[in-house]
């Protein structure tokens, strides 16, 4: 695997990436370098030393070049990291833009409305085909505003089925299908699998239900 990001060093989101690593070489991780207690976060970072994986600190105004006119934009943490915000660590996950040709896809990790009006205001390169919807679409996030500044055509929420959070919020739910349609949100516990092919012209959809 030549690059893996972490977006946050939450259980959630990066105790799948511990087993990548034992079970797979890398050759680079980026993730936002958040202080963040946490014994499965040790185990990571523990593994990235012990392999000697180079290991990158992401911040907003980086570009990866992947070949082939496909590249990542990285939108977020800010150079100076989120502080009182509602949930810091939430606010300074890693936020990327993945372009190919006319097709982009937006992954917003777990951001709130903080880091949402942020990147609104920077003036941010938010406008993309793909919305990855932050927060498994709790209502911190997802503001009429930043659904406005994304326009996209289609929206993915990854989230389990009959979660103890309630996710996804049915206010953000709905705020989606008025502004994209009910046959252009997908979420992961009604399609289960989901996958999206292009050829940086077109977007192909593959859902298994």
């Amino acid at each position: 695997i030549d690059l893996m990001i972490s977006t946050q060093p939450q259980a959630d989101h990066i105790t799948g990436l511990v087993e990548v690593l034992q079970r797979y070489k890398v050759k680079q991780v980026l993730e936002p370098g958040v202080d963040y207690d946490s014994l499965i976060y040790d185990e990571w970072l523990k593994l990235v030393k012990q392999k000697q994986i180079k290991h990158e600190i992401a911040k907003a105004g980086q570009e990866i070049d992947l070949g082939n006119g496909i590249k990542i934009e990285i939108l977020n943490p800010p150079l100076t990291l989120f502080e009182g915000t509602s949930a810091d660590v939430d606010n300074n996950g890693v936020v990327l833009r993945l372009s190919s040709g006319k097709i982009s896809f937006l992954f917003t990790a777990d951001i709130r409305q903080e880091a949402e009006f942020e990147l609104i205001g920077q003036r941010a390169n938010l406008r993309s085909t793909l919305l990855k919807v932050a927060h498994h679409g709790s209502k911190t996030s997802t503001s009429a505003q930043f659904l406005a500044a994304v326009d996209p055509e289609v929206a993915i929420i990854s989230v389990g089925a009959d979660n103890r959070f309630g996710h996804p919020s049915p206010e953000v739910v709905e705020r989606l299908i008025d502004s994209l349609g009910e046959d252009k949100v997908y979420r992961t516990d009604e399609h289960s699998t989901i996958e999206f092919i292009t050829d940086g012209e077109r977007l192909w959809v593959k859902a298994e239900n």
